[in-house]
C-alpha cells in the first residue's frame, strides 16, 4: 500500500497534542458551565461582601455599602450621601466571574495527565482569580466614586486619582480579566508542552 498523500494528512496543527486538548474541552466545558452556575449565588453574595470590606478599609469613616440585588448583581449605596434611586450604581458581579469557566476547562482538559496533577494546579489558579475577582469589584467601586458622581468626584478625587481609577478598572475589566486564565494555564503547563514538542 502507498503512503498517504500529504493531502489527506489532518494538519500538524489540528492533529497530536493540541488535538487532544481540543477534545478535552469539549468534554469539560459543559460540567464546567454547570458548575459554575451552581455555585454563582453563593460566590456572588462571598465577592460582594468580600469586596465591601476591601472597599471600607480605604474609608475613613467607613461609608459604603454593597447590596446584593437580583442574584447577579450588587448595589453600590453610601450613608452619608442622598441617593434618589436608592442606589449610585448597579454592578453585575457575574460579568467579573464568568472566566472561571474557561479556566477549568483549560486546567482540566490538558491531555498526558492524572486528575489530580490538573486538579492540584487549578485549584492554586482558583484561589488566585478569587483574590482578583475581589480586587477587580473594589475597583468598580472606586472608579464609580472617581469618575461617575460629578461635583462629588471631583471634590474628593484629583485628576491624577480619576485617571488612576479609570485606568485600573478598564484594565481589570478587560484585558486582565480575560488573560488572567491563559496567563495561569500557561505557568503552570506551557513548560511541559514545550520542549516535549520540540523533542518531536
Amino acid at each position: 500500500m502507498g503512503t498517504p498523500s500529504s493531502a489527506s494528512r489532518p494538519p500538524a496543527i489540528l492533529s497530536g497534542w493540541p488535538l487532544q486538548f481540543t477534545k478535552g474541552l469539549l468534554i469539560w466545558i459543559v460540567p464546567v458551565a454547570i458548575v459554575w452556575i451552581l455555585i454563582t449565588p453563593v460566590y456572588n453574595r462571598f465577592l460582594t461582601k468580600a469586596a465591601e470590606n476591601l472597599v471600607r478599609l480605604t474609608e475613613s469613616p467607613a461609608a459604603t455599602r454593597l447590596q446584593l440585588s437580583e442574584t447577579h448583581f450588587f448595589l453600590i449605596t453610601r450613608n452619608d450621601m442622598p441617593m434618589p434611586r436608592g442606589y449610585l450604581a448597579k454592578v453585575r458581579v457575574t460579568d467579573t466571574h464568568f472566566t472561571l469557566i474557561m479556566l477549568a476547562a483549560f486546567f482540566l482538559a490538558v491531555p498526558g495527565k492524572s486528575l489530580k496533577k490538573r486538579l492540584e494546579p487549578l485549584g492554586w489558579s482558583v484561589l488566585i482569580s478569587v483574590f482578583f475577582h475581589i480586587v477587580s469589584l473594589f475597583l468598580w467601586v472606586k472608579f464609580m466614586y472617581a469618575t461617575q458622581l460629578g461635583e462629588w468626584s471631583m471634590e474628593h478625587y484629583g485628576a491624577f486619582a480619576r485617571n488612576f481609577w479609570g485606568i485600573s478598572k478598564h484594565l481589570a475589566d478587560l484585558p486582565f480579566k480575560f488573560g488572567l486564565p491563559v496567563l495561569l494555564w500557561a505557568f503552570f503547563f506551557l513548560g511541559e508542552i514545550l520542549p516535549r514538542r520540540a523533542a518531536k
